[in-house]
Order: C-alpha cells, then sequence, then structure tokens
C-alpha cells in the first residue's frame, strides 16, 4: 500500500499523509511497490495474468477472499481446471480402453482427480468469493449453488458477469494492465496470455473430452454404454460380456433341441473331465423342461489374476407338455461363467447368488 499526490503525481510512504515533495495531502492507494526502473507495481489482481501465472496466484491465495477478482482470473483459472481434471481421467481411461488392464487404472485416475478436486477446492472458492466482490455481491450469493438443477446455472452467470469499474465496498475498481515482455522481465512473471492461447486450450479441453468418450464407448458393447458395458469390459475385457451372453443362449438352445454334446460344449473343462459331474449334468438335462431365456443381467464380476468370471442373473420361462395341457412356470437362477483360454463356460446354476470363493 502506498499513498498517492495527485499534485506533483508522486507516490509516497503508506506513513507519509503529506507529499514530502509539494506538502500537498496524499491518497492511500494499492501499490505494491516501485520499480528500479520507475515503474509502479500493483497487486497481481490489476494485471493481465498468463494462464500459468493465474493458477499459481489462485492457489497461493486458497484462504483470501478478500478483494476483487477479475472475469478473466475466473474463466482463465477455470478452463485451466477443466483441462487439468478431465485430462487426467481421459488418460487412464484411454489406457485402460488400450492396454485392456482392468479398473486399476480407472481407479487409480479416480482416486487421484478426486484428490485434486478436494485440494482445489478451497482455491477455487475463495476465487469465486473475490469475483463476487468484484460485480457487487457478497458471499453469501454462493449459497446459490445449493439450490437443485438451476442453482449452479445461476451461480455461474452471476460469477461471468463484468465486473463493476468503479470501487466498491470490497476494494478498488481492478485496473485490467496488460503484462507486456518488458514489464514481465520486471514483475518476473509471464506476459499476458493471447486470445491464441485461449482457443488453443478450448481446443484442447474439447479433444479431451472426445477422447473420454470415445474410450467409453470402446470399452463398451455396441448397444450399452452405462453401466455394466464399459464397466463389465474394463474388468473382465472387451467383448467378455457378449461372448458370456452367446455361451449361455447356445446352452439352452442345444439342451432344448435335446442335442446334449453340442451342450457340453459349453460346459466348463472340469466338469467334462470328470466322469461323475458329466453323468449329473446329463441327467439333470434329459430330465429338465424347455427353457427359454427372458432376460438375462450381470449381477457380478470378480477378476482375480487370469481368472475372470461373470455371474448372470437369469429369469427363465419353463415349459412343460402334460397329457392335454402345457405348464409354463416362471423361474430365476444365478448362472456363473468362467473363462478358459479365451473362451467363455459355464460353471454352474445356483438358486442363489454364489460367493466368489464357490
Amino acid at each position: 500500500m502506498k499513498r498517492y499526490c495527485d499534485a506533483c503525481r508522486h507516490y509516497c510512504d503508506e506513513a507519509a499523509m503529506f507529499c514530502p515533495t509539494c506538502g500537498q495531502y496524499t491518497m492511500a492507494t494499492e501499490v505494491e511497490r516501485i520499480a528500479p526502473e520507475g515503474d509502479v507495481i500493483y497487486p497481481l489482481s490489476h494485471y493481465q495474468l498468463s494462464y500459468k501465472d493465474t493458477y499459481l496466484y489462485v492457489m497461493n491465495k486458497f484462504m483470501d477472499t478478500d478483494g476483487r477478482a477479475s472475469r478473466r482470473e475466473f474463466l482463465q483459472f477455470l478452463l485451466l481446471w477443466h483441462v487439468c481434471m478431465v485430462g487426467l481421467l481421459a488418460f487412464f481411461y484411454a489406457i485402460t480402453a488400450i492396454f485392456q488392464t482392468g479398473p486399476y487404472l480407472i481407479g487409480l485416475g479416480g482416486f487421484l482427480t478426486a484428490i485434486l478436486c478436494l485440494v482445489s477446492l478451497l482455491p477455487l472458492g475463495s476465487l469465486c468469493v473475490r469475483r463476487l466482490h468484484d460485480t457487487g455481491r457478497g458471499s453469501m450469493s454462493l449459497l446459490l449453488f445449493l439450490i437443485p438443477f438451476v442453482g449452479p446455472l445461476i451461480l455461474l452467470a452471476l460469477l461471468c458477469q463484468k465486473g463493476q469499474p468503479q470501487d466498491n465496498q470490497y476494494g478498488g475498481a481492478l485496473q485490467h494492465i496488460v503484462i507486456d515482455k518488458r514489464l514481465a522481465s520486471i514483475m518476473k512473471v509471464s506476459p499476458s496470455s493471447s486470445s491464441l492461447t485461449t482457443r488453443v486450450l478450448i481446443v484442447v479441453l474439447v479433444s479431451i473430452v472426445c477422447i473420454f468418450g470415445f474410450s467409453l464407448r470402446t470399452m463398451g458393447p455396441e448397444n450399452e454404454v452405462f453401466p455394466s458395458g464399459w464397466f463389465t469390459n474394463a474388468i473382465v475385457g472387451e467383448g467378455s460380456e457378449e461372448a458370456a451372453r452367446a455361451s449361455v443362449q447356445g446352452y439352452f438352445d442345444a439342451v432344448n433341441n435335446k442335442d446334449y454334446d453340442k451342450a457340453f460344449t459349453y460346459v466348463m473343462n472340469r466338469v467334462r473331465a470328470n466322469p461323475v459331474e458329466k453323468q449329473k449334468w446329463l441327467i439333470a438335462m434329459q430330465q429338465g423342461t424347455k427353457v427359454d431365456m427372458v432376460t438375462l443381467d450381470v449381477a457380478r464380476l470378480s477378476r482375480s489374476g487370469s481368472l475372470k468370471r461373470i455371474v448372470f442373473e437369469a429369469d427363465l420361462q419353463t415349459t412343460k407338455v402334460g397329457e392335454g395341457m402345457v405348464e409354463a412356470k416362471p423361474m430365476k437362477r444365478y448362472i456363473s461363467l468362467i473363462e478358459e483360454n479365451g473362451a467363455w463356460y459355464i460353471e454352474g446354476f445356483y438358486k442363489h447368488l454364489p460367493d466368489d470363493d464357490n
């Protein structure tokens, strides 16, 4: 803080109530320092900072809600924040989609993004308060965020309004000084970012969102994106759910057609290699009624090392032909399948959801 003399246009020390040159009364003004080159250096909030300096400036003022913040400062920080957060998530999703690494990288990306969001929450809140001050509003306007649906949109509109050009109760009017190379060397900061930089960052953000969406779509089946589609493929591999569904459908089709040899091709190798187990399955097939699948939904996914398992919850319709009548009954079963040598085989049918240890 300095004091300014209107008569001789000199800046004085904060304690000088009267100008030491002409003796006129001085006014307090917001000035950081006087550079050796003679330039008056104002607080950084008065300058059009670069994206890098804006981000560092906002993070350093994480507990400071005093004063005002320009619309440029708010929008630059918000744009760079979205580029970082969405870019981090898109990176982990893209790596998962390319290398089929399972849900581990997605979980790591979500964890890191959550940590960074929490770290930047306080600086962003302080910036919003200072931005509201620049428009003449108090911090209570932040409570608009609590209104469902429309509240955040109204608050964003207020934060994007042009600041008051005159002094208000929260501080002096911001000057929006452009930092050229000479001034940047004096202040030890980067020159003001150009509009080209903003356009490039917007293009980068749009590209990141496209990569993120494409990664989600790649991990999901063609007709199912969320929630089971991409999540299933992330855990057990791309195309696994469709292959497992085809094995279940093929099994029931073979049993209904009494083609038991073909039905056994959909059963896991351990059953086919054990004569006792195979005989039990064969008796169950021969004594069973016609079964039609009504719905087949994923109930559980698991992956332990190379062992992958999908458990379906199946709504079935059994049809039994009697003496002059046809009896149809609904039935629910859990069908467990495991992957062996790249193919999916039925492990068993259960009345209740089985544990992974079974």
